[in-house]
């Protein structure tokens, strides 16, 4: 006895069988109502493939997040427990497919000294789904005194200055140190907290970003606060030169006189661009020997020393020539 559902394929079928017939003469043209017919197969097709695998059951293994939401007041975590657990889940494929793109997190608490996770997945309530095994199934949770302290930052901000430009200064941090609060002999073992990693190139002028710290130890150790600001400073240099008499110090009084031979010399110097008519004006410049120097000398020949302005941003500050003659005069009582 025929069945009502082969009854109405039998209508479908023969509602489509002319659509994949022969025609008695070709056609250049494609026919619009063969193409349609043969989007609605496929369509078919997917359809009823989806509703047959989405609703047999099923069993895969899903890897979920594991968080730790609670430790003993003044305690902290010195390992960091595992980051994911793999659960092997049984049920109907739509239940599996919803699992895996929203996968839950797994709470554990810190309160005991090794962790049952099994007990601690929960799965969406009102569906097919059932576990049938967790890995791992447990693990131990090492928990150790809570400290905290102050460390400096290290910086791994690296800056490439522009052609012909050079950092002014040190690039500088603002806070220069972060607080670090975890167990014991994790907190204990740093010396300092590093900056995420990044270069600034081809810099001319003064930047300023907004870092944020490194987070390798973020299940473990807790930073405050959690970015510092780098700022850096790059100019053009250029090549100068001032002409200063040198001078002797600390000679006592009644003592020899001496004489520099020459008396006067050139300091040549690289200063920032926009010093540079401030250290032509500047009255700091000026070069000496000191008395010691010449009492402790057996060659004939001092170095003088070289100042410069100090609110000035000036390098390689050097003496032409870098050796002068001296001469002693015994004064006569």
């Amino acid at each position: 006895m025929a069945t009502n559902s082969d009854s109405q394929g039998a209508v479908f079928w023969d509602w489509l069988r002319p659509l994949f017939a022969a025609d008695e003469e070709p056609r250049r043209d494609g026919d619009p109502q063969r193409g349609m017919a043969l989007t609605v197969c496929v369509l078919l097709s997917c359809i009823l493939w989806l509703s047959l695998t989405l609703g047999e059951q099923r069993t895969q293994t899903i890897r979920l997040p594991v968080e730790v939401v609670e430790a003993p007041a003044g305690q902290a975590l010195a390992e960091v427990p595992p980051t994911h657990v793999q659960v092997r889940v049984e049920g109907r494929g739509l239940d599996l497919l919803r699992l895996l793109y929203s996968p839950p997190v797994v709470e554990v608490s810190a309160t005991t000294s090794r962790v049952d996770v099994t007990d601690e997945v929960t799965l969406p309530q009102g569906t097919s789904l059932q576990i049938e095994a967790v890995t791992p199934a447990s693990f131990e949770m090492a928990l150790e005194p809570r400290r905290a302290r102050t460390v400096p930052v290290r910086s791994r901000v690296e800056v490439v200055p522009a052609s012909d430009y050079e950092l002014i200064d040190d690039p500088y941090l603002a806070p220069d140190s972060v607080e670090i609060e975890g167990a014991a002999s994790v907190v204990e073992g740093m010396d300092a907290w590093p900056t995420a990693a990044r270069t600034i190139e081809n810099l001319q002028d003064t930047v300023e970003v907004e870092m944020p710290l490194a987070d390798t130890l973020r299940r473990l150790v807790d930073v405050h606060p959690r970015s510092v600001q780098v700022t850096a400073r790059a100019g053009r240099f250029v090549e100068e030169t001032r002409e200063v008499e040198v001078g002797v110090t600390g000679v006592p009084s009644g003592q020899d006189l001496v004489s520099l031979q020459p008396s006067t010399i050139r300091i040549r110097y690289r200063v920032l661009f926009r010093d540079l008519f401030k250290a032509r004006r500047a009255s700091e410049f000026f070069a000496t020997v000191s008395y010691d120097q010449i009492r402790s000398d057996t060659t004939g020949y001092v170095t003088p020393r070289v100042h410069v302005p100090p609110d000035l941003h000036i390098r390689d500050a050097d003496p032409v020539p870098s050796r002068l003659r001296y001469y002693t005069f015994v004064s006569e009582s």
